[in-house]
């Protein structure tokens, strides 16, 4: 069996580098070679994404911003997994929130706006609101803060495009599930885990956490069932006044999902290559509580004995340029209980960042 991966990034490595025990060879499309694509058995370039597709059963991505040729011409062909319409609401929020509302999933209120003049005017009605762009925004990109109707540090701004101008949530905590749907509709998780974000950008994660797990089960369950979804979706989460909302879903392997690497019976990784090949998709377990550590705008080669005298592996991403908040690996990390992991997971902060988180983000 032949699968496509559309991108040659990390995630796309991460899914190579699981499932090379399974009977599939793996091929590989994008703009230039990657950190990922020295494991492909094939690589092409977007002018050949015909032949990619053609000489491939499936077709997967591990991004959402890929080429669009490519993921058109796989849908036609049906080999696209996830489908296209996954694909399509995430790269429009307001797609994706309307998607969201459409299906009586509970997230934050919003508005529409057409340019940044009409969504500042919105958000200083709210009073506390962070507007988004549409399109192209991750890792807290194209996010505008506003609180207590004060936009005067974005007057002048200019900031092309269309936007979402959410209410902004005073959440308790953030968490994230892994999900898997097969194309019969068998559904399984992960169990979730408590996330650290900041300026956007994922810090660290521990699971399990299990305050509103089985909502949060019900919640990806519905969504998936709604897409006809085939493949590992990652869907965020606010935890709020004893209520979850969705902040976002993502159709792929999702960076909160790393932990299941070392802590699960199963990585996320392989039940996405099992899922969307039509093989048997796993019921995982958590063997013992598990999170990361993401290494952001900085090497490892000063720290990495340290790193290891705490954790259980470093994954290195290979990327050829050390810069402000890219990630540039991660850390995985057990435990005997989730206040162990928890220890560990502040021993490695400390070792990376020193206490200057903020130099690196």
């Amino acid at each position: 069996m032949k699968i496509g991966i559309i991108g040659s990034g990390q995630l796309g490595w991460m899914m190579m580098l699981e499932s090379y025990n399974l009977p599939v060879d793996f091929y590989m499309l994008d703009n230039e070679p990657g950190p990922a694509s020295y494991m492909a058995r094939k690589f092409f370039t977007p002018d050949k994404y015909k032949e990619f597709v053609d000489s491939c059963d499936y077709i997967t991505y591990e991004f959402e911003h890929v080429d669009g040729r490519t993921l058109e011409y796989s849908e036609k062909s049906n080999k696209l997994r996830p489908g296209l319409k996954a694909i399509e609401i995430k790269r429009d929020r307001s797609l994706e929130k309307d998607f969201l509302r459409s299906i009586n999933v509970p997230e934050a209120d919003y508005e529409k706006a057409d340019n940044f003049n009409e969504a500042l005017k919105i958000a200083r009605d709210k009073g506390n609101a962070v507007i988004k762009t549409c399109a192209g925004g991750y890792d807290g990109k194209g996010q505008f803060y506003v609180h207590d109707s004060d936009t005067s540090k974005f007057e002048g701004l200019d900031v092309l495009g269309r936007f979402i101008v959410e209410d902004f949530i005073n959440y308790e905590s953030e968490a994230s599930i892994i999900a898997v749907r097969s194309e019969s509709g068998e559904f399984q998780f992960f169990d979730p885990s408590f996330n650290y974000n900041k300026n956007g950008i994922l810090i660290y994660n521990i699971a399990p956490f299990n305050d509103k797990k089985s909502e949060m089960q019900e919640i990806a369950k519905k969504i998936m069932n709604n897409l006809n979804y085939i493949g590992v979706m990652g869907i965020e989460f606010y935890i709020v006044n004893n209520k979850v909302l969705v902040n976002e879903i993502a159709p792929r392997v999702h960076n909160t999902g790393h932990h299941t690497l070392k802590g699960s019976s199963i990585s996320q990784f392989q039940e996405h290559i099992r899922a969307i090949s039509n093989m048997n998709i796993i019921m995982p377990e958590l063997y013992k509580p598990s999170g990361i550590v993401n290494i952001l705008g900085r090497g490892i080669d000063d720290v990495y004995n340290e790193i290891m005298k705490t954790a259980d592996d470093v994954y290195w991403y290979r990327k050829p340029e050390i810069r402000r908040k890219r990630k540039m690996g991660h850390v995985n990390i057990t435990g005997e209980s989730y206040n162990d992991v928890n220890k560990r997971v502040n021993d490695v902060l400390n070792i990376l960042y020193r206490g200057n988180l903020d130099q690196f983000i």
